[in-house]
Parts: structure tokens; C-alpha cells; sequence
């Protein structure tokens, strides 16, 4: 995904893209009618995390980054329970189902640590400014 003429982009977004094109690998090999509906769940919720992602690395800190990063965690979570259904229906093999979930497990640890990285930082700067410290969100 790299590009010489931009500035790369954060581990956390290289990895996630990477899930995303194994999943969308994985998601071709379906059958026709769970391609079309399965398949684009899991594809569009990957999509989902990959966008929230990618708009938190170019975002300045704050709330608005907080609020991607969150998204992307609601997605990633949706796409584990979609996975588990097409291990269920037996879309994915055992083994192509425990790969997709290391992927995905590995990009939201990455995702919540920056999260929780982000919540840090906030609270220190508003230590900084005399605020109390807001509890953090969702």
C-alpha cells in the first residue's frame, strides 16, 4: 500500500489493509449467494475499520480521532462475529478462520492502544490546563 510520493502511513493502517486484501481473497472463494451477502458484510466492515483508521492517522489529536478510533473497534467487532458465522456456515476452514481472527485481533490491539494512548494524552493536557480529566468514552 505504500506510495512514493506520500508519506507512509501508520503500522496500524499497512495492517489493516493487509487483512482486508486476505479477506477479500478469502471472501471471492465464497458461494455466489454468501459472497453477495456474507461476503460484502464482512468485506464493508473491514472497509469500515480500514476508513476510521486511515482517517485517524491524518487527523490532528483530539476528539475527532477518539471518535474514528472508537468506530474502527465497533467495526473490527462486527467483523470477528462475522467471521465466526462464516467459519460457522463453513465458508472459512478452521484454520483460514484462525488466521483472519489473528489479523483482525492484532489490528484492533493495535487500534486500542493508540486509543488508549490517545485517551492519555488528553488527560494530561487537560491536567496541564487545570480541567478535571473527562471519564473516557465508549
Amino acid at each position: 500500500m505504500s506510495d512514493s510520493h506520500h508519506a507512509p502511513l501508520p503500522a496500524v493502517v499497512e495492517l489493516g489493509y493487509g487483512a482486508w486484501l486476505w479477506l477479500d481473497e478469502r471472501c471471492a472463494a465464497f458461494p455466489a449467494a454468501a459472497r453477495r451477502q456474507l461476503g460484502h458484510r464482512i468485506l464493508d466492515a473491514a472497509l469500515d475499520a480500514l476508513a476510521d483508521t486511515t482517517e485517524a492517522a491524518v487527523l490532528p489529536r483530539g476528539q475527532a480521532r477518539e471518535a474514528r478510533l472508537c468506530a474502527a473497534n465497533r467495526a473490527l467487532t462486527l467483523l470477528r462475529i462475522l467471521l465466526r458465522g462464516a467459519r460457522d456456515r463453513r465458508y472459512l476452514s478452521v484454520g483460514q478462520h484462525e488466521h483472519a481472527m489473528r489479523l483482525v485481533d492484532d489490528w484492533g490491539r493495535q487500534v486500542g492502544g493508540w486509543l488508549r494512548a490517545e485517551r492519555r494524552g488528553r488527560a494530561a493536557a487537560q491536567q496541564r490546563q487545570g480541567a478535571p480529566p473527562r471519564e473516557p468514552g465508549p
